[in-house]
């Protein structure tokens, strides 16, 4: 259930927004549900991979942080400290529809086979570049797992209309890139924000 941000809470999105144009420091340390093998392939440049598949859980300067692949290309050592990140854009369509994904099928993710689902949902996202989404045809597939194939285009079929969230890139020229998430604030945390400014000016002024 999507819980209303603090007012304290929206300053420190304002504050970390803020301090991202210099380089991200990251650490990742376990499986955040576990995992599970899954066999996929991108059409696009034959490139193939077989192994585990899941979200990760670690540190995002210094503060913690749970995340999933978006790059089939590279890789990183568990409990490495990684200070090469910086935060880019996605595509318009790419970062809605990872949104529309998170929002809808993120409190669905409860063990490896959930975990490895998402992160393949997370995937045909990146590479089929919108349109139809399908893990059995087009630029991305997913043959070697069929319970977990079988979760994951069920996440893309149900892919809802809202997002309670944005999504960039975490990007590293050296290792593996992954996903960010930021919960966005209601309107109601706005006013609450707005408030609190106009409390600290109207006390700033009684004292002067």
């Amino acid at each position: 259930m999507h819980r209303l941000l603090s007012a304290s809470l929206v300053m420190a999105c304002f504050a970390l927004c803020s301090t991202q144009a210099s380089a991200d420091t990251v650490q990742l340390n376990s499986w955040t549900n576990g995992w599970a093998d899954v066999s996929v392939f991108n059409s696009i440049d034959s490139h193939a991979y077989s192994g585990a598949a899941g979200g990760f859980s670690g540190q995002l300067n210094g503060g913690t942080f749970q995340t999933y692949c978006v790059d089939l290309y590279q890789s990183f050592n568990w409990g490495t400290t990684y200070t090469d990140y910086s935060v880019v854009a996605l595509s318009t369509t790419v970062s809605h529809d990872l949104a529309r994904l998170f929002t809808s099928h993120l409190g669905d993710v409860v063990d490896g086979n959930t975990s490895a689902a998402f992160q393949l949902a997370t995937w045909e996202i990146m590479y089929e570049q919108g349109g139809s989404y399908n893990l059995s045809a087009g630029n991305f597939t997913e043959s070697g797992n069929a319970t977990v194939h079988n979760i994951a285009q069920g996440y893309l079929d149900t892919l809802g209309q809202s997002a309670i969230y944005t999504v960039q890139k975490l990007e590293s020229p050296t290792s593996q890139d992954f996903v960010l998430t930021t919960a966005v604030p209601e309107p109601s945390s706005y006013a609450m924000l707005a408030a609190g400014l106009g409390l600290i000016g109207w006390i700033k002024r009684r004292k002067a």
